[in-house]
């Protein structure tokens, strides 16, 4: 969207990009070589990933090494698009397919060295991290993304589960895909922002966040 700072993310082994990729290194590039001019069996990973994101961004972030290879400008022919099916991809995210066990769950979210964190509007307002409740019919991943995204307005990726804590709730490291916001954030949250490793000490000494495991933040921030 414009105005919107796209972060580059490689594809993880579970999720839909990665699949897409996969594909396109086996079969896609046998069966439409000219939509992937310039790149060979030997070609890296990412080089495939930068063509699925010039074809489905939505679906596909940049890879981080964009300099891997120059592409053409590629045609849309209609006998690709199959491949780029959300079919079993969970509504709205692509995350779900290494672990499809449900979950309560929630992201934490580095950048710059900061945490992500929002103040609740309840609950004495205090400091939380974006997460929630499952509705059973989603992965735990998927529920991270979609809390996330809902409480904060930030859109990301869930990669690796860092812990779980109380009532089976799962923490996942979440990857940024938009450095800004794409939407507002939800209206039980009072503020969003980024707090340093001081800041997170500093609010967990005072009692200012929501849950215990709190005390872990600033050690996972390393």
């Amino acid at each position: 969207a414009d105005g919107v700072e796209n972060l580059c993310l490689d594809a993880a082994m579970g999720e839909v990009c990665h699949r897409l990729v996969i594909w396109a290194m086996e079969d896609g590039l046998r069966l439409y070589p000219g939509s992937f001019a310039g790149l060979t069996r030997a070609s890296p990973l990412q080089a495939f990933q930068q063509v699925m994101h010039q074809r489905n961004p939505e679906l596909c972030p940049a890879p981080c090494l964009r300099d891997v290879v120059t592409l053409e400008p590629l045609a849309r022919p209609a006998s690709l698009a199959p491949t780029v099916s959300t079919h079993g991809s969970y509504g709205s995210c692509n995350y779900g397919h290494a672990d499809s066990t449900p979950g309560h769950a929630g992201c934490f979210i580095v950048h710059n060295g900061r945490l992500l964190t929002e103040k609740l509007t309840y609950d004495g307002m205090r400091y939380d991290i974006p997460g929630g409740q499952s509705d059973w019919h989603e992965p735990a991943r998927c529920t991270a993304h979609r809390e996330a995204l809902e409480e904060t307005g930030y859109n990301v990726a869930p990669r690796e589960l860092l812990a779980v804590v109380r009532n089976n709730f799962h923490i996942y490291r979440c990857e940024l895909l938009q450095a800004n916001p794409i939407k507002g954030h939800d209206h039980e949250i009072s503020w969003v922002g980024w707090m340093s490793p001081g800041e997170v000490r500093e609010n967990v000494r005072q009692h200012r966040f929501r849950f215990p495991e709190a005390a872990r933040y600033a050690d996972w921030m390393r």
